[in-house]
């Protein structure tokens, strides 16, 4: 399996009443359960998900959760 390294981020709570700390940490587990990792979680008022290594397969899945934002690709920023 190939694994990638995405940012998921989710909707404030405000905007989906299901994307609570808990429903984040749960899915954070199901990534980890299903072979990938979490390397940082953003729990912040304006930027509340996670970035982490995981499946094709499941960065999909992620990304059709009513509850998330946005899903990403995670790499290196460089500025002049």
């Amino acid at each position: 399996m190939s694994l990638n390294n995405y940012i998921v981020v989710f909707k404030s709570e405000k905007d989906h009443a299901e994307a609570t700390d808990d429903h984040i940490s749960s899915l954070a587990s199901k990534v980890e359960s299903s072979g990938g990792s979490i390397k940082h979680r953003y729990e912040g008022r304006s930027l509340r998900g996670f970035a982490g290594s995981f499946s094709d397969d499941l960065k999909k899945e992620l990304e059709s959760s009513d509850t998330v934002k946005y899903v990403e690709a995670d790499g290196e920023v460089t500025t002049q």
